[in-house]
């Protein structure tokens, strides 16, 4: 093995000794028949210890050869030598003082809580330790190395199915500033390593997939279990015939300094509320944020409302003196609730990611066989709390109400929509950080209209989510002075575009979008952006550059791919012609440096912007950041280097309900503030500032979809639309709404985007606006007709819905 690659693994078995028996019940990998090549390490064992004078060697290695080293004497052991009893944790400090060859397997983290002084001074006669089995944690590498001073602490990542994959010192590994957990060193034989995503596809540099492992150390299969080894030894199509790979179940990557980092298992993975939660993530915060010396993350419950996250906790009183930890976190056993924890994690993860419910214990559960967590033998945590449905609603305040009265009726309505304990929320706590949403706005608007007399909206909420700034509009409406969002005259101002947005060069000789060779999309992951998407995929030969958000999990592709799929509409192909751009519409220059803001500028020959916030509750100020500033930087990125066409997807709701019919030349400026909420003034500001570029040179064509419903042919809809919500309840129940004058009217998605992107082909497009809407609404009763009809792009008018 190349000594620049990292050190050599011990193994437990050498040519003339067996391999160690499997875990009872678990699957056993049959060895290898590659010369002599060792047997696989047990992936089961974890830590390595290595006494003085003791010497280790006869591990596999890339080259099909067995190597051995050293750490005292010259020589190769007798296998004899070699104890491989299953050692526990609390054996440890014996085994490494006495017995000078043996060789204990402990999980990095089933260590018992001891003193450090007393584990130090157990292994004073330590020369060297192995980490294996399990993800390493920033925190625990170094807290292993500052009670271990002065040992050699190396991270090795090995598969029982293979050789030895990767290892390196601890010491220089956990100072990589590109990894959340400490990597595990360069490949041994990284021509055989691959991380590939859901469809074999290799991933790029930093991106997480799943990693598989070729070359010539696979074992041949699983002991009598054929199914499971065609599950998981595969076809390797990146070597030669007959080559096979075993398919791993481990996140990783590969970073840029050529170090490899394992993110725990493909399945702690989980969603919550529709995020994608990575468990090992935030078990790796807790570590850095609390006193414990060990912890585990689970979800608890099924995909909605109900579930949760759940963290188990094995605290470390010294921890929090020493390290700046918090301990004494406090956590309420009959709920666990803990603020004092959500405080600490609250900087280091996303709300969503924050643990609701916190158990303490002595110790976690093992497994016997690979002194790993037993995430399976967990003790159940405390039941879920339930607002007091029979407990009597409290009397309104008296209008005298003092301040901190007021501060505290509103403090135990957010506990109570939140199923919190009592005391859990203070005056500075957010509603939506402690767990709130929609659903539970709604419920709380009802509340403080019950308590405090006055009727506040759901978008009052969001705009102000604290009990301390909740309450000051509370008061203010209280008063007769409720404040008012930006609209009239503060809209007209807010759609200024600086003079700096034009276009730079001539706008002769664009690029009609069947000749454009790269089209940037906004709001490719959005229900019309997906068929966008497909269509220019479907029916142009042009690369399709996406922005998207950053995810937790990293991979810029997977939310692409996660979208197309939930339509009907992925297909492997689709990645050859996908360039995903990680940014972020509401930030300036669409969260991209200036140097790939440039390169974006430069390379596309057409924009088509269909990314915006939606929601109908949400106030303006809190839509403006993606739906006005993100339209701003759109607009920027089409005027930069070389005016590129601009199609923008805009709504109907621009010119607010009740207005009659509305034709596609109807003067926006009279219509200032006549939206009836947040969102349809933020499309009312961004579409003035595309007219406002259109007006300096830029090719712009605008387009006005109304409601959008599901695919004409498939059905597939979007599952966060109202409309589409009622129709579908309404065939399960068989009954329709009965509501004098008003129709349904709805657009097949693959009516609007086949609309979008035929306009955006016709050389007579651009200067125009566009209304995308069914002429004529069915009656509810007719809804299913209403589902299939046409969409109209002529010169119609429309009817706003908002």
């Amino acid at each position: 093995m190349d000594p620049g690659r990292g050190p050599v693994p011990p193994s437990t078995a050498s040519p003339s000794s067996p391999t160690p028996p499997a875990p009872p019940g678990s699957p056993r990998a049959s060895p290898t028949r590659t010369g002599p090549r060792c047997a696989p390490t047990r992936g089961a064992s974890a830590s390595w210890i290595t006494a003085p004078g003791t010497s280790w060697g006869a591990t596999s290695s890339s080259s099909g050869r067995c190597s051995g080293r050293s750490s005292g004497a010259g020589s190769l052991p007798h296998p004899g030598r070699r104890d491989l009893r299953p050692h526990g944790p609390r054996g440890l400090p014996s085994g490494a003082r006495g017995d000078g060859g043996a060789l204990h397997p402990v999980a990095p983290r089933s260590r018992p809580r001891r003193r450090r002084e007393d584990l130090a001074e157990g292994l004073s006669a330590l020369r060297t330790l192995w980490l294996n089995g399990e993800v390493v944690t920033k925190t625990l590498a170094r807290r292993a190395l500052r009670t271990l001073a002065g040992k050699k602490i190396f991270n090795l990542y090995s598969i029982s199915e293979t050789h030895e994959i990767s290892a390196g010192e601890l010491r220089e590994l956990v100072e990589s500033a590109d990894s959340t957990y400490c990597p595990v060193g360069r490949p041994a034989d990284p021509d055989h390593l691959y991380v590939l995503d859901e469809d074999a596809r290799p991933v790029g540099e930093g991106i997480p997939g799943e990693l598989y492992v070729g070359g010539e150390g696979l074992a041949r299969g699983y002991v009598n279990l054929p199914e499971k080894t065609a599950e998981r030894f595969i076809p390797d199509p990146f070597a030669g015939a007959d080559a096979r790979m075993y398919r791993s179940g481990d996140r990783a990557r590969m970073l840029p300094d050529g170090n490899l980092e394992i993110m725990g298992r493909i399945d702690f993975m989980v969603k919550v509320r529709g995020y994608s939660i990575e468990l090992g993530a935030v078990e790796a915060a807790i570590e850095e944020r609390l006193a414990v010396t060990n912890c585990v993350v689970v979800a608890d419950g099924e995909e909605g409302t109900d579930k949760r996250l759940v963290a188990y906790l094995v605290p470390d009183p010294a921890g929090g003196a020493r390290d700046g930890r918090l301990a004494g976190w406090g956590i309420d056993p009959a709920t666990g609730h803990s603020a004092g924890a959500r405080r600490a994690l609250q900087d280091a993860l996303p709300h969503y990611m924050i643990p609701a419910v916190y158990v303490e214990a002595e110790a976690l559960p093992l497994q016997d066989a690979t002194g790993k967590v037993d995430r399976e033998n967990l003790p159940p945590p405390p039941a879920r709390g339930a607002a007091e449905p029979d407990a009597p609603e409290e009397p309104a305040l008296p209008a005298d109400a003092s301040r901190p009265e007021k501060e505290e009726r509103l403090a135990r309505i957010f506990e109570r929509v939140l199923r919190l304990e009592r005391g859990y929320v203070r005056p500075e706590d957010d509603f939506f950080e402690a767990g709130g949403h929609s659903l539970a706005a709604a419920e709380l608007a009802g509340r403080v209209e019950d308590a405090f007399g006055v009727r506040l909206p759901t978008s009052g909420i969001v705009e102000s989510p604290t009990v301390a700034g909740l309450l000051d509009a509370i008061e203010a409406l209280g008063r007769g002075g409720a404040r008012r969002e930006a609209q009239g005259h503060d809209l007209l101002v807010e759609a200024a575009l600086e003079t700096g947005i034009s276009p730079e060069g001539a706008a002769d000789g664009v690029k009609r979008l069947g000749e454009a060779e790269s089209v940037f999309l906004t709001g490719a992951t959005g229900f019309l952006g997906a068929f966008l998407l497909d269509g220019l995929l479907s029916k142009t030969e042009a690369k399709v550059h996406c922005l998207v958000r950053r995810r937790p999990s990293g991979d810029p592709m997977s939310p692409l791919r996660d979208a197309l799929k939930g339509y009907g509409l992925w297909n492997a192909e689709m990645s050859e012609r996908l360039v995903p751009v990680t940014g972020d519409l509401s930030e300036p220059l669409l969260g991209l440096s200036e140097e790939a803001f440039e390169e974006q500028a430069d390379e596309v020959d057409a924009v088509i912007h269909a990314g915006a916030m939606v929601n109908l509750i949400y106030p303006y100020s809190a839509l403006k950041p993606a739906n006005v500033d993100g339209t701003r930087e759109v607009l920027r990125l089409a005027c930069r280097r070389r005016a590129k066409p601009l199609h923008h997807v805009s709504t109907n709701g621009v010119f607010g309900r009740g207005r009659g019919l509305c034709e596609e030349d109807t003067d926006l400026d009279d219509l200032a503030g006549a939206q009836p909420d947040g969102y349809g003034r933020s499309k009312w500001v961004a579409e003035k500032l595309v007219m406002e570029a259109a007006g300096r040179g830029l090719p712009v064509s605008v387009y006005r979809p109304g409601n959008i419903s599901g695919h004409s042919a498939t059905g597939s809809s979007n599952p966060k639309d109202f409309l589409g919500a009622v129709i579908s309840e309404s065939a399960r129940a068989g009954l329709a709404p009965k509501i004098d004058g008003w129709r349904m009217e709805m657009t097949p998605v693959d009516f609007v985007a086949g609309a979008i992107l035929g306009l955006a082909d016709y050389p007579g497009a651009p200067g125009k606006t566009f209304h995308l809407a069914n002429p004529e609404p069915p009656l509810p009763s007719g809804s299913s007709a209403g589902s299939r009809a046409s969409a109209t792009t002529s010169n119609a008018p429309t009817t706003p819905t908002g």
